[in-house]
């Protein structure tokens, strides 16, 4: 961590609501992901998974990321922690970030990225470990890695295809060649493209937060299994989730308010 960012916060937190918003905020460097935001999201990950296992009142249900300012989501790792890197330390920090990005992930609330700007080789991988994405016209998004002479190595050659399928991803990886938001959202790797991201992130987030933590945290683990694993075990680990959400309050009076609800007379 350089002298500056020892003054500086490099990754901001603001709750809002049930809602944590996590800023990546080094403005002036791209919001690249240096050694010490990769750290900060670990701890981020690590406090929100705590304050869920503890089943906190004042806990986040949900989790929005950003990018400071309006030019970039995150531009990618912070190149000149790579210059004259060696493979085995090169690969160290590869499954340094790509462990962090899993636990944020794999986060038993909904992750939302809001992509304000560019998005470009780890920063892209960042979006993609989220559950949605929601990015502004002007966004970017790529693996420009090739121009380097290397590839992702936080995630992005997995999980881009299973977002856009093989034969584009593999040709964004091979090119290195940007897509624009439209693209982006033709070809499935955002959800939503819309003027101001954060806050239809934070809309979005806010209202998943309103539902019950177990099936938020059921339906994410059973997607993922199934992704990863296969139908079966995904369906096993679906059927397991459902068990647990029966034994819940929350799910008990939600099934009473429905069958007492007011009934309409049927016409006739």
């Amino acid at each position: 961590m350089t002298t500056v960012e020892q003054a500086t916060q490099v990754l901001l937190r603001e709750q809002r609501g049930a809602v944590l918003v996590a800023t990546i905020n080094r403005p002036a460097k791209g919001n690249a992901l240096s050694r010490a935001v990769i750290a900060a999201l670990d701890e981020l990950a690590a406090d929100v998974l705590d304050a869920c296992s503890a089943d906190r009142a004042d806990g986040p249900r949900a989790l929005v990321l950003t990018g400071a300012g309006d030019r970039a989501f995150s531009a990618g790792a912070d190149i000149t922690e790579l210059d004259g890197i060696g493979g085995e330390a090169a690969r160290q920090q590869m499954l340094r970030g790509q462990e962090v990005f899993s636990r944020l992930e794999s986060l038993p609330v909904v992750v939302v990225a809001a992509i304000n700007g560019v998005a470009f080789g780890g920063g892209l991988e960042l979006a993609m470990a989220a559950d949605v994405r929601f990015a502004a016209p002007s966004a970017r998004l790529g693996q420009p890695e090739i121009t380097l002479a290397n590839l992702p190595g936080w995630g992005g050659t997995q999980r881009l295809p299973r977002l856009v399928g093989r034969g584009r991803a593999t040709e964004m990886i091979l090119t290195g060649d940007p897509v624009d938001a439209d693209r982006a959202l033709a070809i499935g790797l955002v959800e939503h493209v819309v003027d101001d991201p954060l806050t239809a992130a934070v809309e979005l987030a806010s209202r998943i937060a309103e539902r019950s933590p177990t099936a938020v945290r059921g339906a994410k683990q059973a997607i993922a299994v199934g992704l990863t694993d296969g139908t079966a075990a995904g369906s096993l680990v679906e059927a397991d989730a459902v068990g647990a959400c029966c034994e819940t309050p929350e799910q008990r009076a939600a099934v009473r308010a429905f069958l007492d609800r007011p009934r309409r007379a049927v016409p006739g």
